[in-house]
């Protein structure tokens, strides 16, 4: 069985003693529908998994002042044969930076609470991931 190894971050950034959270619409294949996501991507072949995650950082939103707090979570899931083992990872970043999508990746993006991100994300998996916040 095919495995492909992916990293997630959960951005986030403290302003007046509140957490907000940068959550991604992006295109959900199996239902060809957009959905609100945590920012996600395949590692290349051999890419450490903190390598891996900044250039998915840098390329779908453009941020270059985040830092990687560390990992908090992993879950995996099977789609089309392939299994799908995902490691996520706490990412302070500066919600005042202005975002450069990777128009081909991410529709859209916004800064959000945690309690509207817990209700926007889609996918049970980016939920749990998104509780190791507090």
């Amino acid at each position: 069985m095919k495995v492909r190894r992916e990293v997630q971050g959960i951005i986030f950034d403290e302003v007046d003693n509140a957490k907000k959270v940068l959550i991604l619409k992006k295109i959900d294949y199996s239902s060809r529908r957009y959905r609100w996501r945590l920012l996600k991507g395949g590692l290349r072949n051999g890419e450490p998994e903190i390598e891996g995650l900044q250039r998915e950082i840098s390329e779908e939103t453009g941020l270059r002042n985040f830092k990687i707090l560390g990992k908090v979570h992993a879950y995996e899931y099977f789609f089309k044969g392939i299994r799908h083992i995902v490691s996520s990872y706490l990412v302070k970043a500066d919600s005042k930076e202005p975002i450069k999508l990777q128009k081909s990746e991410v529709a859209d993006c916004v800064w959000t609470t945690e309690q509207e991100a817990f209700q926007m994300l889609h996918w049970n998996n980016e939920r749990d991931a998104l509780g190791r916040l507090k």
